[in-house]
């Protein structure tokens, strides 16, 4: 990664440390930052969650994995989005429930389209 790739790394740690988001080891559940060509990608895989009290009666179910509650999921790429923006990053939210901290542009370069509602 070139110089403007390893300061933006460091800002991007700097901020979500700074919310209380550390970044773990690769294959270990929590925030993970990815090298990309387009800047860095951060996500977040949960660690295990408290398995939801025991009911009693027919409604018994299987405890929800990690990957089943997307709310959670959602609620903590909103707070990390939320730090990286109050940082002054640029962050795009990515369908894969990714988000992609983009490289600062220079002032002379125009901003980068982003693709609006079809219709």
């Amino acid at each position: 990664m070139n110089d403007q790739g390893e300061e933006l790394l460091a800002r991007v740690r700097a901020a979500l440390s700074e919310a209380g988001f550390e970044e773990v080891a690769p294959g270990s559940e929590g925030v993970h930052l990815i090298r990309h060509a387009r800047g860095v990608m951060v996500g977040w895989l949960p660690e295990d969650i408290s398995p939801p009290p025991r009911r009693r009666g027919p409604r018994r179910g299987r405890r929800p994995s990690p990957h089943d509650l997307p709310g959670l999921r959602h609620a903590f790429g909103l707070a990390m989005a939320a730090a990286l923006r109050a940082a002054g990053l640029t962050v795009e939210t990515r369908g894969d429930e990714w988000l992609l901290v983009l490289f600062d542009h220079p002032a002379d370069a125009p901003p980068p389209q982003v693709a609006g509602p079809a219709g």
